[in-house]
């Protein structure tokens, strides 16, 4: 699924969780996010994250790794004992391959390097897309 407006169509609809400690970064991605999202629950660690997940019913988990009080994996392991199928993306700096292989334990979905490229962050939310809609 590359189009777009199909893609939005999907994705509209979903609760979004998007943690990022970084306000900088939180703000200009969300720029890009409210696009494709017309719910998104904001979270600036990986403890809030935990926390809002918990509270809400939501369909697709964006997190960063690198947070103070709980990094984004220890988060994400958290949650995947009370929801195994979440659909999860990583943003991750260059510097944090080191985690590729935690991530595939947890079953994240994909990696989007930061800075975020819009053509890259549109691919990994088609697969998103193809995978929540079977």
């Amino acid at each position: 699924m590359k189009d777009i407006l199909a893609m939005i169509k999907h994705t509209s609809t979903w609760k979004l969780l998007y943690v990022e400690d970084n306000e900088l970064a939180r703000t200009s991605t969300l720029g890009i996010l409210n696009e494709f999202f017309a719910d998104i629950v904001v979270a600036v660690d990986g403890e809030d994250g935990f926390e809002k997940f918990k509270e809400n019913s939501i369909d697709l988990i964006i997190t960063d790794i690198n947070m103070p009080r709980l990094n984004g994996l220890d988060m994400l392991k958290k949650i995947r004992k009370i929801d195994k199928e979440v659909v999860a993306i990583v943003f991750s700096a260059h510097n944090e391959t080191k985690y590729l292989d935690d991530s595939k334990e947890l079953n994240v979905l994909d990696y989007v390097l930061k800075p975020i490229s819009m053509e890259q962050f549109i691919e990994v939310l088609a697969t998103a897309v193809d995978k929540m809609k079977d």
